[in-house]
C-alpha cells in the first residue's frame, strides 16, 4: 500500500453515491482524474441515514471500482461526507482571566481559552466534528478581531460547535469498510461543499449556501469569512418525486419527466400542452398537463424554501447576506428553481457548480451541481492531509481488439402529444410536509465481494436486438431530444491569524 498524492472522496447521498479521485499538486491544486456517480437502491439510505448496509456497500463498491479504474488505482482509503438532521450546530461561550493585565492579552491567554473549548465534552451519543471560533471579547464589552495585545483582565470567546450523532457515523464507517475502503476522516457536507462552490467574496460579504439533495437540504451561513450557522433539513427532491407519483406516473419515469418537462414556477408552464408517459400496465398511457405537473413541483419546492427561510431567520443573519443565496446539489438543476427562490426570498440567487480548489483543466469533469459535495470533500480532505490517501496501483490492462458494433436499427417515432381539452384538470392541492420514514430492519451483513481480476478478451457474441425502454414523449411543437477528531494547524500563530479575520458578535447558546 502506497501513500502518495492521490486524494479520494466518497459522498453517500440518499439516491446516489459519488466517488471522486484527484491528484494533489505541490501548489495545493487538485487535478481531477475521475468522478463517478452510481444510483442507490430505494430506501437503502433515507434522509442521509443508512438503513441497508448490504445495498449501500454494493453501490460504494461499484462506484469505487469504476472511479479507481479510470484513475489507474485501487481505492483503499477515502474521505467521506455525512449529512442529515442528526448534524447540528450549537454555540458555547467561555472565558479566561489574563495572566498579566498590565502587558495585555498574550498568545498563551488565547491558547488557554482554546484549550478550554477543545476540552469541552459533547452531549451523550453525539460527537464534536468541528469547533469554529466566532469572536473575541475583552472585559465583556470590547469585541476585537485579534485579541493579542489588547488591554483587559478577562478574555472570552463564543465558539460554534458542529455536532453529529454517533450512530449514523458508525453506519457510514461500517458501509465503507464492507466495501474495503478505510475512512480517512468523516467531514460534514455542510462544511465541505462551500470549499468547492463559494468565492472568497461571498464568504466575506455573507451568503447562505443551500445544498439540495434527494433526501436532505443543507444550509450553511457564511459571514466575514466565518461559518456562522449550519443546519440539515430532512426534505429534498425525493419529496417532489413522491408527489409527482400521485399523478399516476411510474417511478422509473418520474425523474426524467421532472428534469425534461418540469418547472418550479407553475405560471411558466403551458396550459395547453400535454406529455404522454407509459402507464402502470402495458396497456395504459397517461397524458399529463404540463401546468399540472409544474403545480405539483412548485407546491413541494415551496415547502423546501419555507424551511430554508426559517433556518436563515434562526441564524440571525437574514439581513446580512450581501450575496444572497447560492444553490447547489443535484436538485438545483430543476428548471426555474432559482427563480422561485428569488421571488420568495427577495434575495439574489445563483446556481453553483464546483470550480474552486481544482485545476481549471479538470473542472469539466465535475461541471454539474450534483458533484458539489464530493468535490468539496476532496478539497477539504486535501487541505487537512499532509500527503494523500492510500491506494494500490492497478496493473495495465491488456489491449483488446475492437468489437464490431451492430448496425443501428431504426426506432419508431414517439407519439406526438395531443392538444389539451378546453377543460383542464384541476390543479392539485399543496401537499403536506412528509413524515420521516421509520428505519427498516437491517439485514444480516455479508462479506463484501472482492474485486474480480480483469478477464481476458473473448470473441464478441452475435449482437441481439435489445428491447427499447419506453420514455416520456415529446410535447407538441417541440423537437425530440435525444472516530473523528478535528485537526489543528501546524503553526498556532498562522492558524489564529486565519480564523480571526472578521469576527462578529453572536448570541450565547449552550450545547
Amino acid at each position: 500500500m502506497e501513500r502518495k498524492n492521490y486524494v479520494v472522496a466518497v459522498d453517500l447521498g440518499s439516491s446516489n453515491v459519488a466517488v471522486a479521485v484527484a491528484i494533489k499538486h505541490d501548489d495545493g491544486g487538485l487535478e481531477l482524474k475521475s468522478v463517478v456517480s452510481k444510483p442507490l437502491p430505494a430506501e437503502s439510505v433515507t434522509a442521509g441515514q443508512i438503513y441497508n448496509h448490504e445495498q449501500a456497500s454494493q453501490a460504494i463498491i461499484a462506484a469505487c471500482t469504476e472511479a479507481g479504474e479510470a484513475a489507474g488505482i485501487r481505492i483503499t482509503e477515502a474521505y467521506a461526507g455525512i449529512s442529515g438532521e442528526f448534524v447540528r450546530c450549537a454555540r458555547h461561550t467561555d472565558y479566561v482571566f489574563v495572566k498579566n493585565p498590565q502587558l495585555g492579552v498574550a498568545e498563551e491567554d488565547v491558547q488557554s481559552l482554546f484549550g478550554r473549548m477543545y476540552n469541552l465534552q459533547a452531549p451523550e451519543k453525539e460527537l464534536i466534528m468541528a469547533q469554529i471560533p466566532q469572536n473575541y471579547v475583552v472585559d465583556d464589552n470590547q469585541e476585537v478581531q485579534n485579541p493579542i495585545g489588547s488591554f483587559g483582565r478577562k478574555l472570552s470567546s463564543t465558539f460554534n460547535f458542529v455536532l453529529c450523532h454517533t450512530t449514523p457515523m458508525e453506519r457510514l464507517s461500517m458501509a465503507l469498510k464492507r466495501a474495503n475502503v478505510e475512512v480517512a476522516q468523516i467531514i460534514p457536507n455542510s462544511l465541505a461543499v462551500a470549499e468547492a462552490v463559494l468565492s472568497p467574496d461571498e464568504k466575506e460579504e455573507g451568503v447562505a449556501l443551500v445544498d439540495i439533495g434527494a433526501g436532505v437540504t443543507d444550509v450553511t451561513i457564511y459571514h466575514h469569512n466565518v461559518v456562522r450557522y449550519v443546519a440539515s433539513i430532512p426534505i429534498g427532491a425525493a419529496a417532489i418525486n413522491q408527489d409527482i407519483g400521485t399523478l399516476g406516473v411510474p417511478t422509473r419515469f418520474i425523474e426524467s419527466l421532472k428534469q425534461q418537462y418540469g418547472s418550479a414556477v407553475a405560471e411558466t408552464a403551458s396550459e395547453t400542452k400535454l406529455v404522454r408517459v407509459p402507464g402502470r400496465t402495458a396497456r395504459e398511457a397517461r397524458e399529463i398537463l404540463l401546468r399540472n405537473l409544474a403545480t405539483v413541483i412548485e407546491a413541494r419546492a415551496m415547502d423546501i424554501i419555507d424551511f430554508v427561510k426559517e433556518e436563515i431567520r434562526i441564524s440571525g443573519y437574514a439581513g446580512k447576506l450581501g450575496y444572497g443565496i447560492v444553490l447547489t446539489g443535484g436538485s438545483a438543476n430543476l428548471k426555474e428553481l432559482d427563480e422561485l427562490f428569488r421571488r420568495t426570498t427577495q434575495m439574489e440567487v445563483r446556481v453553483a457548480i464546483p470550480e474552486f480548489g481544482i485545476t481549471e483543466e479538470s473542472a469539466a469533469l465535475a461541471a454539474d451541481p450534483q458533484y458539489a459535495a464530493v468535490v468539496g470533500l476532496l478539497v477539504k480532505g486535501a487541505a487537512m492531509s499532509l500527503g494523500g490517501t492510500a491506494y494500490v496501483p492497478l496493473p495495465p490492462k491488456p489491449q483488446q481488439q475492437p468489437t464490431p458494433q451492430p448496425q443501428a436499427q431504426p426506432q419508431p417515432a414517439p407519439q406526438v402529444v395531443q392538444q389539451a381539452a378546453p377543460k383542464a384538470e384541476p390543479a392539485p392541492q399543496r401537499p403536506a410536509t412528509p413524515v420521516t420514514p421509520q428505519p427498516a430492519a437491517q439485514p444480516t451483513p455479508k462479506p463484501a465481494p472482492q474485486a474480480a481480476p480483469q478477464p481476458a478478451p473473448q470473441p464478441a457474441p452475435q449482437p441481439q436486438a435489445q428491447p427499447q425502454q419506453q420514455a416520456p414523449a415529446t410535447t407538441q411543437d417541440e423537437e425530440e431530444q435525444p472516530e473523528v477528531k478535528p485537526s489543528r494547524g501546524n503553526g498556532f500563530k498562522s492558524w489564529l491569524k486565519k480564523i480571526t479575520e472578521g469576527f462578529e458578535t453572536v448570541g450565547d447558546e449552550e450545547i
